[in-house]
């Protein structure tokens, strides 16, 4: 039986399995330990060359209570990773990073990866999210927007050489609530 994230009440020690194709093609999503610090650097230095997070920031990621990390995993070892951090008293969830190797780009493994993030929020009590993006990474921002985020703001020069990003935004405190509204 294949089993998402979605049957699990929070994901904290659980992991999911999910298939793309075929029984080869399995990979599982869980929280990162300190043991796959390696395999997320290795991440960050294909998927975001000088902008990437140095071992020390990952390090933070996998030991501050008030964040975590996940990884997707595949029989080759880690193909992806995201990193997020929660504010209980701002009631505020950030994505720090989301990246997947390029061979299985494409396959569902950042949609996981996302989903995951947000699974840990909301098992958290935070409904509201939030994460920065490269105005020109077209394909992330489809990925956020498919997932129900909206460009807030533009943040002029966040990254180096002065790229800007985009500022996107999710909430779901509201998610599945009816407005009614009275005639006048």
């Amino acid at each position: 039986m294949l089993k998402t994230q979605t049957e699990y009440k929070t994901f904290g020690a659980r992991e999911s399995t999910y298939l793309r194709t075929s029984m080869t093609n399995i990979v599982k999503i869980r929280l990162a330990a300190p043991g796959d610090l390696e395999g997320m650097m290795r991440i960050e230095d294909m998927c975001f060359g000088n902008e990437r997070f140095d071992s020390d920031t990952v390090r933070a990621y996998l030991a501050r209570k008030d964040a975590f990390a996940v990884v997707a995993v595949t029989k080759d070892g880690i193909v992806g990773s995201a990193m997020g951090t929660a504010s209980s008293r701002l009631g505020c969830g950030r994505i720090g990073s989301v990246a997947v190797l390029g061979d299985h780009r494409g396959k569902g493994v950042g949609n996981r990866l996302l989903e995951a993030c947000e699974m840990e929020f909301r098992a958290r009590g935070i409904t509201h999210f939030l994460l920065e993006v490269a105005v020109d990474n077209i394909d992330a921002i489809k990925l956020y927007e498919a997932n129900g985020y909206r460009i807030n703001n533009v943040i002029g020069g966040y990254y180096s050489r002065g790229k800007d990003a985009y500022l996107m935004e999710k909430d779901v405190a509201m998610e599945g609530r009816r407005v009614r509204i009275k005639p006048s």
